[in-house]
C-alpha cells in the first residue's frame, strides 16, 4: 500500500485508481484517525450535519458529471443515502436515532457554529464549479475512508455514553457497515469510466485532495 512518507512525486505514484484511493485513505488516517478525536460531542455534531447534507455534495458533483454512467453511479449513492426510497430510513434520520441514545444528545444536536455552516456552503459552491474529474475525486475522498469514519464514529459514540454493543446494533451502523463497500465500488467504477474516456487520473486525485482538506477541517476537533 502506498504511504505518504514513501511518495516524493504524487503524480508519478498514481498508476491506478487503487493508488488514488490508498493515498486518500492515507491522508485521512494521518490527519484524522492518527491524531484521534479530542471532542466527541463536536465531532458527532459535525458528522450529523454532514449526514443531513451529504446529498447536496452528491448533487453538486452530479451537476458536473456529463458522462451518463457516472451520473447513474452518483445518483445511486444519493438514493442510498435517502433510504432507497424509504424516508424513514434516510441515513441522516438513522444518525439522529443513534445520537438520541446518548445522554449528551441535546448538546450534540445543537446548531453548528456559523463558521462551519459557511464552510459547508462554500464547499458546495466550489464543488459545483469543479471539473467532472475533480468532482468525482472529491466524492471518492469521502467514500475511500468510510470504514475509518465508522471506527471514529464508534469511538466517539462510546465516549458520549453509547455502549459499543448498542452502537453495533443500530440500524445506522448495520446499514453502513454493509453498504460502504458498495459505495466505494461505485466510486471506483466512476473513476474507471472517466479514465476510459481519456481523462487524467491526476485530476481525480486533485479533487480528492480537496475533499480530504474539507473533511479534515470540518471534522477535526
Amino acid at each position: 500500500m502506498l504511504t505518504l512518507q514513501s511518495i516524493e512525486n504524487v503524480k508519478d505514484a498514481l498508476g491506478s485508481i487503487e493508488d488514488v484511493e490508498n493515498l486518500l485513505r492515507s491522508k485521512f488516517h494521518k490527519q484524522l484517525t492518527e491524531p484521534g478525536i479530542k471532542n466527541p460531542v463536536k465531532f458527532l455534531q459535525r458528522w450529523s450535519y454532514i449526514s443531513t447534507q451529504i446529498t447536496r455534495l452528491l448533487g453538486a458533483a452530479l451537476s458536473r458529471a456529463h458522462i451518463a454512467d457516472v451520473q447513474f453511479l452518483l445518483a445511486e449513492i444519493a438514493y442510498g443515502e435517502c433510504g432507497f426510497g424509504n424516508r424513514y430510513k434516510m441515513h441522516s434520520k438513522l444518525m439522529i436515532e443513534l445520537i438520541n441514545k446518548s445522554p449528551y444528545a441535546d448538546a450534540i444536536t445543537q446548531r453548528l457554529d456559523t463558521y462551519f455552516l459557511d464552510l459547508f456552503e462554500k464547499t458546495v459552491l466550489e464543488l459545483s464549479h469543479m471539473s467532472q474529474e475533480e468532482a468525482i475525486g472529491f466524492i471518492v475522498s469521502l467514500e475511500a475512508p468510510a470504514y475509518q469514519i465508522l471506527e471514529l464514529l464508534k469511538q466517539t459514540c462510546i465516549a458520549v455514553g453509547i455502549s459499543e454493543i448498542d452502537f453495533l446494533n443500530t440500524e445506522y451502523f448495520l446499514i453502513h457497515n454493509a453498504i460502504e463497500k458498495e459505495h466505494q465500488e461505485s466510486g471506483n467504477e466512476a473513476m474507471q469510466i472517466i479514465l476510459d474516456n481519456g481523462f487524467e487520473l491526476s485530476k481525480i486525485y486533485k479533487g480528492g485532495e480537496k475533499g480530504i482538506k474539507f473533511i479534515t477541517e470540518f471534522l477535526g476537533c
